[in-house]
């Protein structure tokens, strides 16, 4: 009963929930999900850049898209998922399950392209794809399309793999699940959230440096606000959501933008 209120705290909801007699099916079910979805495209997509490599700005991309390199990190995403729901997160919607899909697919795309427009607005008023390429010393910070699909909806798994399918998941069942034997799990949840949630805007204060200080500030907030609402959808859709929310924004600002404005 413990355990099930411990759950209800993590999940929003105020109410102690009837026994769940599909929890143990769950993990199996995202994670059969996870690998024949976005990890069995990052596999293909992979494949497809060894065969028929494409011009990447920065050579570590390259690096990163080779199966030493994302393998790791697509199997500690494959364990998060798998223990999300054992630590008291949401399982995806079972697939065919429009009802439960429509809302959560919706709402994230909504999101992901809300936060890709931002990154748009900073670029049209404060040149930020402009001082980017200059701080990587490349034309360009884009793939050229069409590669650059293939190549931003990787991006999309891997980081979204590093930044929460896996640190999230695996951090609060070891933390709130065995060490505090579901206690304080929600406090647990919105620590590792607020971590994991700093990662991409210090990589891209680190990356811009002095150039820019005004846009650091500015895309520093914006990216630390956005990654605690992609954790706020972890909670409370599961694991997918912040997927699809990675995804609409990486083709919304990177393929997208680069074909209506030339840059």
């Amino acid at each position: 009963m413990a355990d099930q209120s411990n759950r209800a705290e993590l999940l929003g909801r105020w109410e102690t929930p009837a026994r769940d007699t599909g929890a143990a099916v769950r993990p199996w079910r995202d994670l059969a999900m996870f690998l024949c979805g976005p990890a069995l495209v990052a596999v293909a997509i992979s494949a497809l850049f060894a065969v028929h490599p494409w011009v990447v700005p920065v050579k570590q991309q390259a690096v990163l898209m080779t199966p030493r390199s994302y393998g790791p990190m697509l199997a500690l995403a494959a364990l998060g998922v798998w223990l999300s729901s054992i630590a008291g997160l949401p399982s995806a919607p079972a697939l065919g399950d429009w009802k439960q899909w429509r809302p959560l697919l919706g709402f994230a795309a909504a999101l992901g392209l809300a936060l890709g427009a931002s990154s748009i607005l900073l670029d049209v008023t404060l040149g930020l794809s402009r001082i980017a390429a200059g701080a990587i010393r490349a034309p360009s910070i884009n793939v050229a399309f069409p590669a650059s699909v293939a190549h931003y909806v990787f991006g999309a798994i891997f980081v979204e793999s590093t930044y929460r399918l896996a640190p999230i998941p695996i951090l609060l069942w070891l933390i709130g699940s065995l060490m505090l034997r579901g206690r304080h799990q929600l406090a647990v949840f919105w620590s590792l959230a607020v971590l994991t949630s700093l990662i991409e805007p210090v990589g891209q204060a680190v990356m811009l440096g002095r150039q820019a200080p005004l846009l650091v500030s500015i895309v520093a907030v914006t990216e630390f606000g956005g990654n605690l609402v992609w954790s706020e959808l972890f909670r409370r859709y599961g694991w997918a959501a912040p997927v699809v929310v990675r995804l609409a924004q990486e083709l919304g600002w990177h393929v997208a933008w680069p074909l209506v404005s030339g840059r």
